[in-house]
């Protein structure tokens, strides 16, 4: 049966060499077995985008032996696949057991004349965090009447929401040219949707900060409890792969909490404006 594959993947292909042996192997992507592939044969197997790992194993001989006396199943590969990308392995019967390694990728397709192509995040890097002044909550605990102090309990809460922004990029491999800041441009979108992954946050989502304040005020007193709402940024920076082969530095931030600064003003004979 003839596999359709989706080209909208990567594609792995695992050839095994002509052999005196005629025991199976098993190809284990992911910690998942995948095909079967026996002397002289070639295995087409489409790969999701991303990172992976590739072992073969022997298929068992009889009942629960799968290997014979000092055979070894193949070290464990790790590969990184593009969308339409093609990754050759090669296998063979050794001293030892199997032997795996991957050959030489082909060469890739040419970058889509738009420039509009996929960016790959290559490492990010966390630098600093910055507060955004938000704005202030005033509440008023009025006690000037009672002869008593009393305790008042009060939920400071503020809802935000998890936003990134890039700002502007430099090439490190076609610095100062203009096409490759138009390049950068097109791409910004997929930069975007490349970073969010990326990140350990959860983009767009919305969060709710609640803290409860307790407040005594004394007897025949007033006093005035000042909120200062500030968001918190974290700045980092991306090595941004683009489709064409330049590496930009992409400078970005995403918020990560809200928090709040607090002050209490004794108020009393004063009039509030």
């Amino acid at each position: 049966m003839t596999e359709r594959l989706d080209f909208s993947n990567g594609t792995v292909r695992v050839r095994r060499l002509r052999t005196t042996r005629l025991q199976s192997f098993f190809v284990w992507i992911d910690d998942v077995p995948v095909a079967q592939l026996r002397s002289n044969r070639e295995v087409t197997l489409p790969v999701p985008p991303g990172d992976h790992v590739i072992q073969l194993c022997y298929a068992p001989l009889f009942g629960f032996f799968s290997t014979l006396a000092g055979d070894g199943n193949s070290e464990i590969l790790r590969f990184h696949v593009e969308p339409h990308q093609v990754i050759l392995f090669e296998s063979r019967h050794g001293a030892g057991g199997i032997q795996l390694r991957r050959l030489d990728d082909p060469p890739a397709p040419a970058p889509s004349v738009s420039g509009t192509g996929d960016a790959r995040v290559l490492g990010v890097t966390e630098t600093k965090r910055i507060e955004e002044w938000l704005g202030e909550d005033v509440r008023l605990i009025d006690n000037s009447a009672s002869p008593a102090p009393v305790t008042r309990s009060l939920k400071a809460s503020r809802e935000w929401t998890r936003t990134l922004t890039l700002g502007e990029s430099r090439s490190q491999t076609v610095s100062g040219e203009v096409s490759a800041n138009l390049l950068w441009l097109s791409a910004k979108g997929s930069i975007e949707a490349e970073l969010q992954r990326t990140l350990t946050h959860s983009i767009g989502s919305t969060h709710l900060f609640e803290e409860e304040i307790s407040v005594t005020v004394p007897e025949r007193a007033a006093v005035r409890i000042e909120l200062g709402w500030k968001r918190i940024w974290q700045c980092g920076e991306a090595r941004v792969l683009l489709p064409e082969g330049s590496v930009h530095i992409v400078p970005y931030r995403v918020v990560v909490s809200v928090t709040f600064d607090q002050k209490i003003q004794d108020v009393t004979g004063h009039s509030e404006g």
